[in-house]
């Protein structure tokens, strides 16, 4: 009879599992926003906020933010693109050629901005700084202390300043204090050297990937719909990923062109599930990286911390900003185990049911820990993850997900010291 009972539960959490992975699966399939992995826009907060435990009021937050919505990284990426069906003008289908089209359109909009944050990406900013100081308006009353560090990249600085605007414009008091500059980046966009062989050709990892990768990607139904000799592509699985790419940026630059008509849904699937894989596997807590990846974000954690002990001890209203890069936050939440972030996986088929790219690092993703304190100098913290609330591995004596500080900061530090 126990067995029996045994086996028929297995089943059930067998069903469950199956299920579970199969909706996860379909909502991905029905976003093609979604599948656009990194370059995702940002999505809008539950706006859940969890009771404050009686007693304790806001006084400080650290908070560690994404660059928001951006051109793609170089104009060589688009040029790529536009140049095979410029060389392939004799040879493209009626589709191709309207593709070639949108493409110089695209480039029109693009060209000298390689990197750059976009309008887009300066409004998601400001719309975040505006939900901080209306959810937390205690934290900048009067003449409160923000410190805005920032990497020394162009599109995190405008990131930087377009948030620092936004505060200073709801209280023109604030002392907002900027910087961005080198010697700061050895914690804001630090990357370590065993981390940077996670990315070279020869790790171990690459091998079983490039074999996901050639199983995963299909290019053959796109050529011909493109090409009316699509074997004159000499590299069509690296034109389809490129076409990818332009397609999922064109939320971030909110131009009146689409490339998703071009591709079916099960392509762009699989073409993310590939990129998802990178990235999970090189920056996540995936356990083919050994913890190498999280680590990686040591100093950065190392500051939040001393930074909160800092403002704790000054007792005072204050701010911690920083802006950065979508890797630099994948690895720290990792690092930090926040709730969806640091799930580990062994199976790479699996990899995008444990964790999503899209879900952990969008464009303008964020992290910010939220300290309270009582009368009696108590202090308790809460994070948010692109600014919903998330849990922690951890009992709370007070309400999940509030945390006293100092149980917060002794798990940190068995991790990193």
């Amino acid at each position: 009879m126990k067995q029996t009972i045994f086996i028929y539960t297995l089943l059930i959490s067998c069903f469950i599992g199956t299920a579970t992975a199969q909706n996860l699966r379909n909502e991905i399939l029905q976003s093609p926003e979604k599948m656009g992995s990194i370059y995702y826009a940002y999505p809008k907060p539950n706006g859940v906020q969890t009771p404050v435990p009686k007693g304790y009021t806001p006084f400080y937050v650290s908070h560690y933010g994404r660059h928001g919505s951006r051109w793609m990284t170089s104009d060589e990426r688009y040029l790529e693109v536009l140049d095979i069906f410029e060389k392939e003008q004799n040879n493209l289908t009626a589709l191709g050629e309207d593709v070639r089209q949108r493409l110089y359109k695209v480039w029109e909009d693009a060209q000298g901005r390689g990197g750059d944050l976009t309008p887009l990406g300066e409004r998601q900013h400001k719309a975040i700084a505006k939900r901080l100081y209306k959810n937390y308006p205690q934290l900048f009353k009067k003449d409160a202390k923000v410190l805005a560090n920032s990497s020394t990249s162009p599109r995190c600085i405008i990131s930087m300043a377009a948030f620092c605007e936004q505060l200073k414009e709801l209280n023109p008091s604030l002392q907002i204090i900027r910087e961005a500059s080198k010697r700061n980046m050895s914690y804001i966009a630090y990357t370590s050297p065993q981390h940077e062989q996670l990315y070279s050709e020869d790790t171990p990892w690459k091998k079983e990937f490039d074999k996901f990768e050639a199983a995963n990607i299909h290019p053959e139904r796109l050529m011909k719909s493109l090409f009316k000799q699509p074997e004159s592509i000499e590299k069509p699985v690296k034109l389809m990923q490129g076409l990818y790419w332009i397609a999922a940026d064109m939320q971030d630059v909110e131009l009146p062109v689409t490339f998703y008509d071009i591709f079916e849904n099960e392509e762009l699937f699989n073409i993310w599930e590939t990129v998802n894989y990178r990235m999970y596997v090189c920056n996540g807590n995936c356990p083919i990286n050994e913890g190498i990846a999280p680590l990686s974000a040591t100093s950065l954690l190392k500051n939040i911390i001393e930074s909160a002990d800092k403002a704790i001890q000054e007792q005072t209203p204050y701010a911690d900003l920083r802006f950065g890069h979508d890797t630099n936050l994948i690895r720290l939440l990792a690092l930090m185990q926040v709730e969806g972030c640091n799930n580990q996986e062994t199976d790479p088929k699996k990899y995008y049911q444990a964790w999503q790219d899209f879900r952990i690092s969008p464009m303008g993703a964020n992290l910010q820990l939220i300290f309270f304190k009582n009368k009696k100098g108590e202090v308790i913290v809460k994070l948010l993850h692109n600014e919903n609330e998330v849990r922690l591995p951890l009992g709370s004596p007070t309400a999940k997900p509030y945390y006293k500080w100092e149980q917060v900061k002794t798990l940190y530090k068995s991790i990193i010291n």
